[in-house]
């Protein structure tokens, strides 16, 4: 049996995503895995992005597919 996507990403997370080629950047809440026994898990405060961030953003290489929270900004919640 398969499992579920709650099982399988449990963990509730917010961060600013780019929805399309805009570049433009807004609240955005989803999910991920948990971590598992060879991960390091941290709680980031603050970030930034860096300019190729932007470029994958903005799709400016061809291949990013949105929503996409650049960089490293979320949070856990």
């Amino acid at each position: 049996m398969a499992k579920s996507h709650e099982n399988e990403h449990p963990i509730k997370a917010y961060g600013y995503a780019s929805r399309d080629t805009s570049g433009v950047l807004s609240p955005f809440t989803f999910s991920r895995r948990g971590s598992g026994d060879k991960d390091v898990r941290f709680k980031v405060l603050y970030c930034g992005i860096c300019h190729s961030d932007l470029h994958f953003a903005k799709n400016e290489w061809g291949w990013t597919t949105y929503p996409v929270v650049p960089g490293y900004i979320g949070l856990e919640i």
